[in-house]
């Protein structure tokens, strides 16, 4: 194969890829065809067929892409390079508020529509995306452990079970927002869980942890 075509059947299986993403989280699984795949690609479905052999197979790549992308967009993420624990979860707040188009019609996470549709039936996609959000959990309960250490240590709380209540927020938030056609409630519901997060620190403007927040953003540490 010439260094042309290579780079063509490269190009052509991206373009299936990425149409399958956009397409699963705009209807779900069950509500995308191969055709449709094939017209959002601009890829005759002999193409389509030349590179994945079901639509099954093209799920199973495009979460990994979805999965790979959304874990490289975080990780070299601005807020990635703030010292403050809690002002680091604050900016990661503020950083998916970023990602979130208010007016526009909600697009659900990938491996949320996957688990709601394929979970109980297809072990491997279960697998897939209890790794996925293993792995988001894991990320988010490293800085509220590290909050947890220098603003409440005593506090009784699990950072992984937090972590994993913001997740539920976050999908909950999705179908909440495809229901009502905008994304008002998801960007209402992260405000919502940074006033839960201060009062579960106890970082209120008068509290002695508030005082040392207030402290640690004047020094810079």
């Amino acid at each position: 194969m010439s260094k042309r075509s290579s780079s063509s059947a490269v190009s052509t299986r991206s373009k299936l890829l990425d149409a399958g993403v956009e397409l699963i989280r705009a209807r779900g699984y069950n509500g995308t065809t191969v055709d449709d795949i094939c017209t959002a690609a601009g890829v005759t479905k002999g193409g389509f067929f030349h590179y994945f052999e079901s639509k099954e197979a093209v799920a199973e790549e495009a979460f990994t892409a979805f999965g790979e992308a959304r874990t490289e967009l975080f990780r070299t993420a601005p807020f990635r390079e703030i010292a403050d624990p809690l002002e680091r979860i604050f900016a990661r707040l503020d950083f998916e508020k970023s990602l979130i188009d208010s007016s526009a019609k909600t697009k659900g996470c990938m491996a949320g529509m996957l688990a709601q549709e394929l979970a109980l039936s297809r072990s491997e996609f279960r697998t897939a995306c209890r790794e996925y959000f293993d792995r988001v959990a894991d990320d988010w309960a490293k800085d509220l452990a590290a909050a947890k250490a220098f603003y409440a240590p005593q506090a009784s709380f699990d950072p992984r079970a937090v972590a994993l209540f913001y997740l539920g927020i976050g999908q909950g938030s999705q179908i909440l927002a495809k229901s009502f056609g905008n994304n008002e409630v998801r960007l209402a519901n992260i405000e919502h869980f940074r006033t839960y997060l201060s009062c579960l620190l106890g970082v209120g403007t008068g509290s002695r942890a508030g005082q040392k927040r207030k402290a640690s953003i004047g020094t810079g540490s």
